[in-house]
Formats: C-alpha cells, sequence, structure tokens
C-alpha cells in the first residue's frame, strides 16, 4: 500500500467486461487509504447477462455506471474507447493527481503509459490473467484475487537450484527492492517492489525469465517469503541463516533486527 500524506486526488476507471465486480470493493478500500476518489465509473452494457451482480455495487459505492450499447461482435470495442475518451478528458483537465484503471485488459496498456508520461500517477488493478505488458505499464499495479481466503501464503513451485554468482547478484538487488518498501509488518507490496526495480535497475520479470514477479521471488525460497493478504500480494525477507550461501549486507543485518528477524 502507498503511505499515507497529502489527500490526492483519485479518479477511477472501471472496465467492468473485464474486472469482477466482487473485487471492486477491495479496489475502493485500497484508493480510500491513498486519496480521496473523486471521480468513479464503470463501463459497459448494462442489458448483458454477464453484467448481473454490478447494481448493488454501483449503488452501494456511487459508482456511475456508463452505459455502451454493443451492436457488434466486438462487444468491449466501444466501452473501451468510451472508458479512453473520458481518461483522456480528465488527464488534460488537469484536477486529478492520480488515474486508476480496473481492468485485465492489456490494450489499456498505452493508455497507462500515456497517463505516466504526463506527469500523473497511474494505478492498474487487475486479476492474475493481466499480462506483463499491462501491468509494466503503470506507475504501480495491484494483482487481486477472487479466493475467499483473507490471507494465503503462496506455493513455491519452484524446484531450488545451487546458487551461482549471478543469482547471488540477482538476490542482492531483490533484497535491495524489499528493503527499500518495508512497511513497519516487514513485508513490502509486490507491486511497488516490481515498480522499484523497473524504475532503479530497469529490470522486468522477463530478465530472469519469468512471467511475474512472484514467480521470480519463488526462484529463491530461502531468502523470500511471499503470501496473498486481503487480495494483495506481499514479499518479505526471510531469516537469515549462517548455511546461506551468499553474504549478507549490514544494511540487510540491520533490517533484520528492527523487525526482529534472526541473522
Amino acid at each position: 500500500m502507498i503511505e499515507q500524506g497529502v489527500r490526492k486526488k483519485i479518479a477511477l476507471f472501471i472496465d467492468s467486461e473485464n474486472i469482477s465486480y466482487k473485487l471492486i470493493e477491495k479496489i475502493l478500500k485500497e484508493l480510500n487509504a491513498m486519496g480521496e476518489v473523486c471521480v468513479k465509473k464503470a463501463y459497459g452494457d448494462w442489458r448483458r447477462d454477464a453484467m448481473r451482480g454490478w447494481d448493488e455495487i454501483l449503488n452501494c459505492h456511487s459508482i456511475e455506471p456508463i452505459h455502451i450499447i454493443t451492436g457488434n461482435s466486438n462487444k468491449s470495442n466501444s466501452s473501451d474507447i468510451r472508458l479512453t475518451i473520458d481518461v483522456m478528458h480528465t488527464l488534460y483537465e488537469g484536477k486529478m493527481e492520480c488515474i486508476a484503471l480496473a481492468t485485465s485488459d492489456s490494450d489499456f496498456a498505452p493508455l497507462a503509459q500515456e497517463i505516466r508520461t504526463k506527469g500523473v500517477e497511474s494505478i492498474g488493478f487487475g486479476e492474475q490473467k493481466s499480462r506483463d505488458d499491462l501491468r509494466n505499464a503503470f506507475s504501480h499495479f495491484y494483482e487481486l484475487y477472487l479466493n475467499k481466503e483473507k490471507s494465503k501464503m503462496i506455493q513455491n513451485k519452484e524446484a531450488q537450484k545451487p546458487y551461482k554468482n549471478k543469482d547471488i547478484e540477482n538476490i542482492e538487488i531483490l533484497k535491495r527492492a524489499i528493503i527499500a518498501n518495508l512497511n513497519k509488518s516487514g513485508w513490502a507490496s509486490l507491486s511497488q517492489v516490481g515498480s522499484y526495480l523497473k524504475k532503479e535497475y530497469r529490470i522486468t520479470p522477463a530478465d530472469y525469465k519469468r512471467a511475474t514477479w512472484s514467480k521470480v521471488f519463488t526462484m529463491f525460497p530461502d531468502d523470500f517469503a511471499l503470501k496473498n493478504e486481503n487480495s494483495f500480494s506481499f514479499v518479505s525477507l526471510k531469516k537469515y541463516s549462517k548455511s546461506t550461501k551468499h553474504p549478507i549486507s549490514e544494511k540487510y543485518k540491520k533490517i533484520c533486527n528492527f523487525f526482529g528477524f534472526s541473522h
């Protein structure tokens, strides 16, 4: 979660065709912690059976429904175009400090990038199916889960291999990114860590031959822990052991001491 500071003005645009209504409360909870959500709009053809379930969410959270009548085979194009037009109007009005998009559709990646190039923070919310080009286009991207569990540890499915010199270098970079984004609980938002790595080191999961950052961190199970909490992903440093085959930095020692980890 981005740390609270001055209450920034936020505009939220929801691609209802490509995000579940069950995730909207979680999205709004996260955005309300960042600032004031002044604009809330959801786009879709509300006549469709697939849109059932949205009515209560729209009314409960005062979200403006933008009805798009779709008469062609590609039902989402009209909604996508209208959403993009409204985002661009909001961007050039210059009243919002942050623009958030709730979508798993990678077609919105150029729009997210355009928001950033104009000096406005762009935040994305999407499901696990979201492609990397969409994730990397935002200032911050939050991966959401539909599972009912409040907190669930991510299982490691990557077989650990012996450390190589390159692995040691990669691990130290990942540690620095986590340390720079740790919260008081000793965990760092995975999306913020990913944004930090992209900005400071110009690296993405593809540089590790993985599709997502969660899969990158599961490559090193002795060093990092992952968890999902309230539909968001977090990463932390595992307890340091003297048997670990790579050196520990002084900065890492201080962080471990601060959070009560052993090293």
